[in-house]
């Protein structure tokens, strides 16, 4: 067990995950008797699928035995250990495969070819008219806005773009904590000056919450042989403007900064 596994499970135990759970299981159909919940960390979803549908068997996919560990195995829940992209199930034997908040980290570190991997792999893990529920981070583009940043926040901006690594972060400091920035490097960083001079840092700081677009992810489902059912985008980052203290000066609506995708394989 290391101190980020340690620093994971309390980042996977945080109650304001509740909303992303409830997203997902909206989409869930109550028939369902088989579900794979792909990188499902502490079991926090695959408990509440397993208490939502008692007749469906969970079983909950991870690569760290550590977090495994803290999952609840009793009832109609079960694990599996392993690497997402190799997974070691049998072909048709699912009827549901949700994933959430892992499809960018395949992306960021193992790379884009094991993404796409993911998504074949799935698509043949599903039983015909299976379906496949996605919650993950969105880019949300790169139209510029001018925001104002309290001095403590401004600093940490300074040294988020000294560590973040996916890319560059390019902001124009306007000057008394104002700054010009592209809304996708504001979304990166703003979802992660949490992690900071953490025992994540290191972690978060090597992959991105802006993997891909609506369309991108659309995209990937539908090469891998999917339907796209359905597609909504959640979660407004006012919230974090509230909590940090940041102004937003441009006049536009900022994008939600998640995304939901059903799929079915027809």
């Amino acid at each position: 067990m290391s101190e980020k596994e340690k620093g994971m499970a309390q980042l996977l135990a945080r109650t304001d995950r509740e909303e992303i759970f409830s997203a997902v299981i909206a989409y869930v159909n109550p028939d369902v008797s088989t579900i794979l919940d792909l990188g499902c960390g502490i079991g926090a979803l695959a408990t509440r699928l397993a208490e939502g549908f008692p007749l469906a068997l969970v079983v909950g996919f991870d690569k760290s035995k550590y977090l495994l560990s803290k999952v609840r195995r009793e009832g109609n829940i079960m694990t599996a250990c392993g690497d997402i992209p190799y997974l070691p199930f049998r072909k048709n034997s699912f009827d549901l495969v949700v994933v959430v908040q892992v499809l960018h980290e395949i992306l960021c570190f193992i790379g884009y070819h094991a993404l796409v991997r993911t998504f074949q792999n799935v698509f043949s893990l599903l039983k015909e008219n299976g379906e496949f529920i996605i919650f993950d981070h969105v880019n949300p583009g790169d139209t510029q806005v001018s925001l104002k940043l309290p001095e403590v926040l401004l600093k940490k901006l300074q040294k988020f773009q000294s560590k973040f690594k996916p890319r560059k972060i390019i902001y124009d400091d306007l000057g008394k904590g104002r700054i010009c920035i592209s809304l996708r490097d504001f979304y990166d960083f703003v979802t992660k000056i949490w992690s900071l001079d953490s025992e994540l840092e290191e972690e978060e700081m090597s992959e991105t919450h802006t993997p891909f677009t609506s369309e991108e992810l659309a995209n990937l489902v539908q090469e891998a042989g999917f339907k796209v059912a359905h597609t909504t985008s959640l979660t407004s980052i006012d919230g974090y403007l509230e909590y940090y203290g940041i102004t937003l000066e441009s006049a536009i609506k900022l994008p939600n900064n998640h995304i939901v995708v059903q799929a079915i394989k027809s």
